[in-house]
Formats: C-alpha cells, sequence, structure tokens
C-alpha cells in the first residue's frame, strides 16, 4: 500500500467516526494510534528486534568462537597427550608382545623339561629296579660266601679242641700239657698234630690252649667225657667254635642249661641247637610255626 492510499483510507476513516461532544470536565477519551503511527511504531520496534537479535547471535557466535577457540586449544593441549598415550600404548603393545613370546618360549620349554624328566623318572626306575636286583644278588652271593667261608672255617675248627684253666710254664710244650691232662683225668692218649695257646699273656689267669686231633672221633670221645671227668678240676675242655657260633650259642646258654635240668640232650652242632635229637626254633626265628 502506498503513502497516499494510507493517507486517504486515514481520512475516510475520520469522516465516518461519529462526533464526541465535548465537556469541560471529562478528559477526552483515548484516541488510538493512526495507521500511519502504527506503520511507523511497528518498523521501529521491527528494527529494534533485528539489531536486538543481531546482537544477540553477535554474541551468541562469539561465545561460540570462544568456546571453539577453548576446544581448539584444549585439542591443541591434548594432541600431545594422545601422542604420548598412542606411544605408550605402543610400548605396552611391544612389551606385551614380548612377554607373550617369553611366556610361549617358557611353556615349550617347561613342556620340554617335564618329557625330559618323565624320561628321567623312567630311567631312575628302571636303574632302581636294577639296583635292587643287584643288591638282592650281591647280598645273596655274600650269604652264599659267607655259609661257604663259615661252613670250611667250621670244618677246619671240627678237628680242634679248647684247654683252659692249665697253668702257662716257662718254655712249655704245649702239646705235652694237652696230653697231660688228657692222660691224667680222662685216661686218653690221642694223636695230637700241634697245640698252641692264644690270646695275650695275662697275670690273672693262664691262656687258653687250641689242640688240633688227627682223628676227629677221638675228638667226640673227649667232648663226652670231659664234663664229669674234669667236674672237680680246674680244668675245662670245650670246643673250638668261630666267633658267630660262640655268640649264638652264648645267646642259648638258657635254653641249654634249663635242658640239662629237664634231663633233657641239649647239643649245638654247627651254629644250630638240638635238644634230644630236634631242632630248637626260638619264637622269634622266622623258622618258628605261626599260629
Amino acid at each position: 500500500m502506498s503513502g497516499k492510499e494510507t493517507r486517504k483510507s486515514a481520512k475516510e476513516t475520520a469522516k465516518k467516526s461519529p462526533q464526541v461532544s465535548k465537556k469541560s470536565n471529562e478528559k477526552p477519551a483515548f484516541t488510538p494510534p493512526t495507521l500511519r503511527h502504527r506503520a511507523f511504531s511497528d518498523v521501529n520496534g521491527q528494527d529494534q528486534i533485528l539489531r536486538d537479535l543481531k546482537e544477540s547471535m553477535d554474541l551468541a557466535f562469539t561465545e561460540v568462537n570462544k568456546k571453539i577457540d577453548s576446544m581448539l586449544l584444549n585439542q591443541q593441549s591434548i594432541l600431545p597427550r594422545i601422542s604420548t598415550l598412542e606411544d605408550t600404548q605402543k610400548g605396552l603393545e611391544e612389551s606385551y608382545n614380548f612377554l607373550s613370546s617369553a611366556v610361549d618360549d617358557l611353556k615349550a620349554e617347561q613342556t620340554k623339561m617335564e618329557s625330559d624328566i618323565t624320561v628321567l623318572k623312567k630311567d631312575l626306575n628302571s636303574l632302581r629296579t636294577s639296583q635292587n636286583k643287584l643288591k638282592l644278588d650281591y647280598e645273596e652271593k655274600l650269604r652264599s660266601l659267607t655259609e661257604a667261608q663259615l661252613k670250611a672255617e667250621r670244618y677246619s675248627r671240627s678237628f680242634n679242641l679248647r684247654f683252659g684253666g692249665i697253668p702257662e710254664k716257662e718254655n712249655e710244650e704245649a702239646i705235652q700239657e694237652v696230653k697231660r691232662v688228657l692222660s691224667d683225668y680222662l685216661q686218653m692218649e690221642p694223636v695230637i698234630e700241634n697245640a698252641h695257646r692264644i690270646g695275650k699273656r695275662s697275670t690273672g689267669k693262664p691262656r687258653q690252649i687250641i689242640a688240633k686231633l688227627l682223628y676227629r672221633p677221638q675228638r667226640k670221645e673227649i667232648l663226652l667225657k670231659c664234663r664229669r671227668a674234669l667236674q672237680d678240676s680246674p680244668y675245662f675242655i670245650t670246643e673250638d667254635l668261630t666267633s658267630e657260633d660262640f655268640k649264638k650259642k652264648a645267646s642259648l646258654r638258657h635254653v641249654m642249661s634249663a635242658a640239662f635240668q629237664e634231663g633233657k640232650r641239649p647239643r649245638f652242632v654247627n651254629g644250630k641247637l638240638f635238644i634230644n635229637g630236634e631242632l630248637y626254633v626260638h619264637e622269634d626265628s622266622p623258622l618258628a610255626p605261626t599260629a
């Protein structure tokens, strides 16, 4: 709408409006602004709004730019940190890969060691088995050799007798001293091959004499007679036992004494005790009967 048309419209509107009576004491009624004033006011308001809007947008853009600048600054400060973190991550990854490889190597080495240990255990068990077998064989051979040696020693001593209580003399002949005792107390003159004293000389009591007879039957006869014949004499005659048999007989002396008191006939032969012809077996012996 043009300015002329606006003014014409305003005049026509004023003509058509009713006349208002004027009273002296009444206030004039409110007259609304004309279209011209309203349009002018609207234009000014729109300009103000536009200015305010522009200022607001400028402020907003300024704040946004500040924030963008701040973000850019923060980004620039963060980038080195990110780079450092990336380097750290890379180093950690390399360390992890190295450790992982080392762990794999250790696992492989452990597996190999376990396999080697298994083989060694088998070899050790085999060696132990062989060692036990060798030990048993050695013990068996040693036992066999010991028995053979003991048997040979027993046979050699089976011709010997021990004479005790015979006083020692200067330049004596042991054979003659033995013959004198046998002749005087047993009325026997056996054939004696040799005789000699054993042990260290002592002032307390005379050393024993070991005499070797030529015939074992004569030796057996002497042993049967000597116990009663020498009962009231200072002399005694015993078998020449091995050290092992001597210890064993000493441990069975109380059994033999009890058998004598019961009227039985105990005999100790080759390391074994016989009572009335039956082998005596101690209750602790592995040969003892089980219940």
